[in-house]
């Protein structure tokens, strides 16, 4: 299955820094407007092995791997493990639109560029991850960014899960 690249088995950096690599260089993000290439995510993965208290509970829908997670601070690409019992997500903090040759920084405004403007009455949500093979880009990596208190109670508020690339050159 093409979302097999987001199984989470080892939770480590390295395997989430696996993962960012696929998506920053082998994947972009088509929606009804444009494309969009993803440049800056954060991972929240939380189980047993790995606890995460500033990852979001899963109260209200049980998104499986692969599917988008709405929450209260933008959008996930969901990911999830029924064998290890973990959950999580990847973040999207800033995409690049090809078509507009513009950056959008920030989880809730790449979500309201990612999802708004389809109409309510004759579309649907056409929001995906398509491949798109771009020229592969070095990855950088650096602590989440504003992380609340429960993040400083489980030690992950220092973690490098925020993982980006620069500069932001398509071809």
């Amino acid at each position: 299955m093409k979302e097999d690249f987001l199984t989470i088995e080892k939770e480590t950096k390295e395997e989430f820094e696996r993962i960012a690599g696929v998506i920053f260089n082998k994947f972009a993000i088509v929606n009804h407007q444009s494309t969009f290439r993803i440049v800056e995510i954060e991972f929240y993965w939380n189980s047993k092995k790995h606890p995460d208290k500033s990852t979001y509970e899963r109260k209200y829908v049980d998104p499986k791997r692969g599917e988008w997670f709405f929450h209260y601070s933008g959008v996930d690409i969901a990911l999830k493990n029924e064998k290890t019992g973990g959950y999580g997500g990847i973040l999207i903090r800033g995409i690049y639109d090809i078509n507009e040759n513009k950056k959008y920084s920030g989880p809730m405004v790449c979500a309201m560029k990612l999802f708004s403007g389809t109409s309510v009455f004759n579309e649907s949500i056409k929001t995906k991850l398509v491949d798109y093979p771009f020229t592969e880009s070095e990855i950088k990596t650096k602590p989440r960014k504003n992380l609340g208190e429960n993040a400083k109670e489980s030690g992950t508020d220092k973690l490098n899960y925020n993982f980006y690339i620069e500069p932001y050159i398509i071809q």
